[in-house]
Formats: structure tokens, sequence, C-alpha cells
């Protein structure tokens, strides 16, 4: 990924308000979050902010990593189908289902 585009990306994840560090490596960006139940909001604004800004053919995956979360950008085909074609509730569900995840994974040490 481009330093420019990086620094786009940081620049951003620093305007939300919603990060304590944020660091980025190999095309990943690293962040601790103020409140990390809100995970998945911040995934939503990295992933608008990304489309409408710099790639509106990429997609924005998470991982949770001990105590932070890593967000990959990557080609929308590749992107898990987290936010494809979900009604609210559906919606709602599957952010649910991917809170206890992350939640399981962290207790794991994953």
């Amino acid at each position: 990924m481009l330093k420019t585009i990086e620094k786009r990306i940081i620049d951003f994840s620093r305007l939300t308000g919603l990060t304590e560090r944020i660091t980025m490596s190999h095309g990943t960006l690293y962040v601790t979050l103020i409140q990390p139940e809100r995970c998945d909001h911040f995934h939503k604004v990295i992933r608008t902010f990304y489309k409408d800004q710099i790639n509106n053919e990429g997609g924005v995956n998470m991982y949770a990593v001990g105590d932070e979360f890593a967000f990959d950008f990557v080609p929308e085909d590749r992107e898990a189908p987290v936010f494809m074609g979900l009604d609210d509730e559906a919606e709602v569900e599957a952010q649910a289902e991917i809170q206890m995840d992350l939640e399981n994974d962290a207790k794991e040490g994953r």
C-alpha cells in the first residue's frame, strides 16, 4: 500500500475520536480503541471512508489481536461477508455473532 494512502487512513482514524493508539504495518491498520465494544462501529466507519475516499472496489476485514484490532484492506471479493446484502435485523444478528467470536478469540488469546 502506498505511504500516502496509509497516511490518509491513519489521519482519518485519528479524526474519528474512537482510537487510543494507531499503527500501520504492511498495509494493515492496528488500533487500540477507547471503547473496544465499539469495534463494529469503527469497522463500519473505516470501511465507509476507505470505499468512499480511496478504493470503491475494496473492502475491509477486521480481526481481534490481543487488546487491539487489525483492519486489512482487501479487494471487494475477499471481504468477509459482514456487510453484504443484509437487512437491518440480519445485520444486527451478524454483528452480534461477530462480537461473540471476537470475545471468544480474546479469551483464548488469539
